[in-house]
């Protein structure tokens, strides 16, 4: 077993208007493209279960989809257009990567994002060999989880926080940013620990952000809402509400007496699930009148 933590950098057309104000009346078909994040670099490092470095690899792809390339990309990536010019097909990069995986390998990525434009370009050029991404790791949840923050950390936050050094131009490279990745995992690794982090199917697990969550029903038979000391069901005293990315509600547990917060995230599945993530904390009376202020303002 090894671990291949892979990153990927992307052209697309996110602000291009501010660097081209007249480009959506130049090619009208900008407004109609099947793919938005097209893949122009490929960076990976493998690591035995020792975590120690065994092979790596860079590649550039030429881009085929969107016919202009980013100007605010090229600026935070650092990649030259030569470098783009003369770079492999989706194809043949996509092959060189698989070619790093051996059977038991575990795929790494900081984020899902990255497996999710995988299967969106693959998609796109009708590439549908992609079953060695057989299990799947998201270094950032696992992260995030194990250094006890709520909110999702950014690469360079990880960095920072495990007071690991770092170079600020050097992110953003493909290849620099999975040997960051990896630095991160190594202080972090622990055998046991991920095994609950280990996704098994990555057309089941939550990758996608949900459209229109202001308009989202929640399905309540879907909620568990248990205490995370005694696993007990909450006493809601509010129902949930919208609260920035999340939905929030407040309650008690009767057993162990604890206020408790239920922040409820709602993602899709790549085969379009709709999937619940509760996350559970005790908070105190301070707190517990804050959020119920302002779940109260929503009624």
């Amino acid at each position: 077993m090894a671990f291949i933590i892979i990153d990927l950098e992307f052209n697309n057309l996110s602000g291009i208007h501010k660097c081209f104000p007249d480009i959506y009346n130049r090619i009208p078909n900008l407004k109609e493209l099947d793919l938005v994040n097209e893949i122009i670099e490929i960076g990976a490092i493998k690591v035995d279960k020792y975590m120690q470095p065994i092979d790596s690899m860079k590649v550039y792809i030429k881009p085929s989809v969107i016919p202009v390339l980013n100007p605010n990309i090229l600026d935070i990536t650092g990649i030259k257009e030569e470098n783009l010019k003369s770079g492999l097909s989706f194809i043949e990069g996509i092959e060189k990567l698989k070619e790093m995986v051996d059977e038991g390998d575990i795929i790494c990525s900081w984020a899902k994002d990255d497996i999710v434009e995988i299967i969106r370009n693959a998609n796109y050029y009708n590439y549908r060999d992609i079953s060695w991404i057989d299990q799947y790791l998201d270094l950032q949840e696992y992260t995030t989880k194990i250094l006890g923050f709520k909110k999702s950390l950014s690469l360079s936050n990880a960095l920072k926080y495990l007071k690991i050094k770092f170079e600020g131009d050097k992110l953003h490279d493909a290849l620099n940013d999975a040997v960051y990745e990896f630095n991160v995992f190594k202080h972090l690794y622990n055998t046991r620990a991920i095994k609950k982090y280990i996704v098994n199917n990555i057309y089941e697990m939550p990758a996608l952000e949900v459209d229109a969550l202001s308009t989202h029903e929640i399905d309540y038979d879907k909620v568990k809402q248990l205490c995370p000391r005694c696993n007990k069901k909450i006493e809601s005293e509010y129902p949930f509400k919208l609260m920035g990315w999340r939905f929030v509600s407040i309650g008690i547990c009767n057993k162990c007496n604890n206020k408790i917060l239920n922040e409820l995230i709602v993602k899709r599945s790549l085969d379009g699930k709709i999937i619940y993530q509760e996350v559970l904390s005790f908070i105190d009376e301070v707190e517990y009148s804050r959020y119920e202020n302002r779940l109260k303002d929503k009624h």
